[in-house]
């Protein structure tokens, strides 16, 4: 006849679990993972329109014709990937409740400290952090659609509107390459991320109007050109107008990331760890074998933990 377990072994083990959660972030199903892919290649597909064929790509008058169609097809993306997020993590409804919680106060931020001309801006602090804590699939919901969302709230929205929130979401996507890391070894490794960010995300930016301008200098976009040579003039056009505020812009969100990112990421990552610990196999019915190596790995892990604190 086999053993019972106390009651409270199973309370141990749960706060083992989301002791490991808070420690490393979670990762994400290989559903949103496959949507989260899907929608970046299409997104960078629809602002690198210029770059990879450049005598087909649109001109102004198609952009804003073409917007609403484009913005109703990210949305019901988006749409999707929250719904791939709540299924991976075993259909708990509570699982968008930190990424909604974010979103709000992102707009809440862009409403109230809103992007000045010098390039001080903060929105891109939160998507980051998300992606950091909650992995890429959040991150990139998180940038989006705090990006759809704020801009409702406090402008009107233009035809540029698709390719900015999916410039948001990658830079939330982006957070989530540093999911598998330990709160400081991820808040370290963000600062540069942030950096890169804001060049990555001021370059993407750049080529929503810059196709549709006309000049004969070397940073004009010219049609017909090859790939290489449309990025070589995207570079220079980029070094000519917005390098300083893009530079700017990554220094601003890394500096933010300096002084509460740790915090913010040790508090958020216990939530997709508390989420993902869904059943619990009754310990009567495991190996004493299994049992030990479960001690030796719950030992281990502690011990790895609180050298790296």
């Amino acid at each position: 006849m086999s053993s019972a377990t106390s009651p409270a072994t199973q309370p141990r083990a749960s706060r083992r679990a989301r002791s490991r959660w808070r420690t490393v972030g979670a990762g994400a199903g290989w559903r949103s993972t496959l949507t989260i892919a899907v929608l970046a290649l299409l997104g960078l597909a629809w602002i690198g329109w210029p770059v990879w064929d450049s005598l087909t790509h649109p001109s102004r008058e198609q952009l804003r014709a073409e917007a609403p169609w484009v913005l109703g097809a990210l949305v019901c993306g988006l749409a999707l990937l929250a719904a791939t997020i709540w299924r991976d993590a075993g259909g708990r409804h509570d699982v968008l409740a930190p990424i909604a919680g974010v979103v709000l106060a992102n707009c809440v931020l862009r409403a109230v400290l809103s992007p000045s001309s010098s390039g001080v801006e903060l929105v891109h602090v939160l998507p980051l952090l998300a992606g950091v804590a909650l992995g890429a699939p959040a991150g990139f919901l998180t940038g989006a659609a705090s990006a759809l969302a704020s801009t409702v709230l406090v402008a009107v929205p233009a035809e540029t509107l698709p390719s900015q929130a999916v410039v948001w979401g990658l830079v939330g996507l982006s957070g989530g390459l540093l999911v598998r890391l330990r709160p400081t070894a991820a808040w370290l490794a963000a600062l540069p991320v942030a950096l890169a960010a804001g060049v990555g995300s001021g370059v993407l930016l750049n080529l929503m109007g810059w196709a549709q301008e006309t000049g004969s200098s070397t940073s004009h976009f010219h049609p017909g050109l090859p790939p290489s040579q449309v990025l070589e003039r995207l570079w220079a056009y980029t070094l000519d107008t917005s390098i300083a505020l893009d530079l700017t812009r990554g220094v601003t969100t890394a500096v933010v990331l300096l002084l509460v990112g740790r915090p913010l990421i040790v508090a958020l990552r216990p939530i997709p760890g508390d989420l993902r610990v869904t059943t619990t196999q009754q310990t009567d019915q495991v190996r004493p074998a299994a049992l030990e190596r479960r001690g030796d790995r719950a030992r281990l892990d502690r011990l790895w933990n609180e050298g790296t604190r």
